[in-house]
């Protein structure tokens, strides 16, 4: 459980999933470390651009933020994970269409 828990949530406090009830959809989007600004993130990058691609849950408006709950190295990787996420939470799940931006 604990390579599956590293590989779902690496992004989450020890590995452990999330309150679910408090998202209202899963998002996977294209990213890159932020290189002007150490320990940030740029997201919504298209795949060819992209670093890692990260699975976050969307709060519900009027926060509409996000929270990242695993990052991810490999394109179909992600989308499986993303997939996994989905079956786990009951939640939906888009691919963000900045990935196919060119």
């Amino acid at each position: 459980m604990a390579d599956t828990s590293a590989r779902l949530f690496n992004c989450c406090t020890g590995h452990a999933a999330p309150d679910w009830k408090q998202f209202e959809r899963l998002e996977l989007a294209g990213c890159m470390d932020d290189p002007s600004e150490p320990g940030h993130t740029l997201g919504l990058l298209p795949a060819f651009k992209a670093k890692f691609f990260t699975i976050y849950g969307r709060f519900p408006e009027p926060d509409g933020t996000c929270e990242a709950i695993t990052d991810v190295f490999y394109p179909l990787e992600a989308l499986e994970v993303a997939a996994e996420l989905a079956l786990l939470s009951g939640l939906p799940v888009i691919v963000h269409p900045s990935l196919a931006d060119c």
